[in-house]
């Protein structure tokens, strides 16, 4: 037993030391907020076409900050989501 979970965890090592070395591709993408929509909605929308899976709190915070949102959103804000997604 004691040499089945040695080896479950230096296999688990392993794929976490390939993951941490694969690319990395950061970029924006441009939205425009509609009537009834949130940060939420459009963020969370876009990761998952995108195939970002950081949670969508931080990234959430980061559009705040580069898209300059103070408040509510409002339609015809203009949202820069930034997307991190590995190769």
């Amino acid at each position: 037993m004691k040499k089945i979970l040695i080896a479950m965890l230096a296999a688990c090592c392993v794929w976490a030391a390939w993951d941490a070395t694969r690319p990395v591709d950061n970029y924006v993408v441009k939205t425009v907020a509609g009537e009834g929509d949130t940060l939420w909605h459009l963020v969370g929308s876009v990761m998952e076409r995108e195939g970002d899976s950081r949670d969508v709190r931080e990234v959430i915070h980061y559009a705040r900050e580069i898209s300059n949102i103070k408040g509510t959103l409002q339609p015809g804000d203009i949202v820069l989501i930034p997307i991190e997604v590995r190769r």
